[in-house]
């Protein structure tokens, strides 16, 4: 990992989630963990999700972030999830397709690209 892809990985760490949990997430819980590797397309969330009793953790194996007409794209190439229904649910409904980003995280993520 260059020392510059690092740096911004850091930083992506340390802001999403407040943009995550005050946002798109606060119906539903909270992130309490990310990790970012940006070279290798891989992200690992742990999330606290309302009357779940253990978190939740998100490992995306690999993703591409893509932008076409002015708008943020997030696809997933390969995950899997702390529960296997999660999982095998997110592979048919999500893997392979262009999932629109939230307009003010696309804002966040358009910054460290």
């Amino acid at each position: 990992m260059g020392f510059l892809s690092a740096s911004k990985d850091r930083l992506v760490e340390t802001m999403a989630p407040g943009v995550i949990n005050s946002g798109v997430l606060q119906p539903y819980g909270r992130v309490t963990n990310l990790k970012l590797n940006s070279d290798s397309g891989e992200l690992d969330v742990t999330l606290e999700l309302n009357g779940e009793v253990e978190p939740l953790r998100v490992h995306i194996q690999q993703y591409e972030l893509v932008e076409e007409d002015q708008r943020m794209f997030l696809i997933i190439h390969r995950l899997v999830t702390s529960r296997a229904w999660l999982t095998a649910l997110a592979r048919k409904l999500a893997v392979g397709r262009k999932l629109e980003l939230p307009e003010e995280i696309a804002k966040q993520v358009a910054r460290f690209l």
